[in-house]
């Protein structure tokens, strides 16, 4: 998922330099129309765009809010909404073999995640994303690459649709990674939230008498496994 979003992304940055030709005022429009239409294309669910400014030769490119809109079928006003997304790059860098950004960052990020019997809504967008991954290529595809991703204000939602109605409100800690690639994020990212949501769940829990404290920058790696009768070592990064 993170590696076909950077994919995305890097095209819409193409595209956006590609607008320059057609009309230098409505390039901001052009460029939101053309994003909407990808990552809706790619997620399969409806994508609203608003308040893009892409300013090529200051390289910055700033949208206020991303939100992709629920699988239908599902009740929460939305699958997961980015704001303040800001992106730093050189234009020379685009036209590379290897797409060089200086840096992105997101300032707020609100997820929320509807579980019904027997659907997930992530799941379901992430199935598409799964469905849509084109094959590995020979070596000629474009590389994007991103010195220093940053994710801020991030809060994440649980909500239960079973016999009993339940719902749990999350404070996510912030993100930071370096050196990010299409082909590595799928594992950087997946590592930093999963590390994240678990202290933010184990926040939730008092741990006055259980038999283990889990803390610190890497919850997962606290638990017992040693305990455990299967081999997981290799489970855990």
């Amino acid at each position: 998922m993170a590696k076909r979003a950077l994919k995305i992304l890097g095209g819409g940055v193409a595209i956006a330099v590609l607008a320059l030709g057609i009309g230098w005022f409505s390039r901001n429009a052009i460029l939101e129309s053309a994003l909407e239409g990808a990552i809706q294309d790619t997620t399969g669910v409806s994508t609203d765009v608003e308040g893009l400014n892409f300013q090529p030769f200051a390289g910055d490119l700033t949208i206020k809010a991303i939100t992709l809109k629920n699988p239908q079928g599902f009740s929460t006003p939305h699958l997961v909404k980015v704001q303040n997304l800001d992106l730093d790059f050189q234009l020379s860098n685009l036209w590379q073999d290897q797409v060089e950004l200086e840096a992105l960052t997101v300032n707020g990020l609100d997820l929320k995640v509807e579980q019904q019997i027997p659907d997930n809504n992530l799941v379901k967008v992430v199935d598409t994303l799964q469905e849509k991954e084109q094959p590995e290529s020979s070596g000629n595809e474009k590389v994007v690459k991103i010195g220093r991703l940053s994710i801020r204000n991030i809060k994440a939602s649980i909500k239960l649709n079973a016999i009993v109605d339940l719902e749990e409100n999350l404070d996510i800690d912030d993100i930071e990674l370096t050196d990010v690639t299409s082909k590595n994020a799928e594992g950087k990212l997946s590592v930093a939230i999963a590390n994240a949501v678990t202290t933010a769940l184990l926040e939730k829990i008092p741990q006055d008498g259980l038999p283990i404290n889990i803390d610190g920058d890497n919850p997962l790696k606290d638990l017992p496994i040693d305990d455990i009768p299967i081999d997981i070592e290799g489970l855990i990064p």
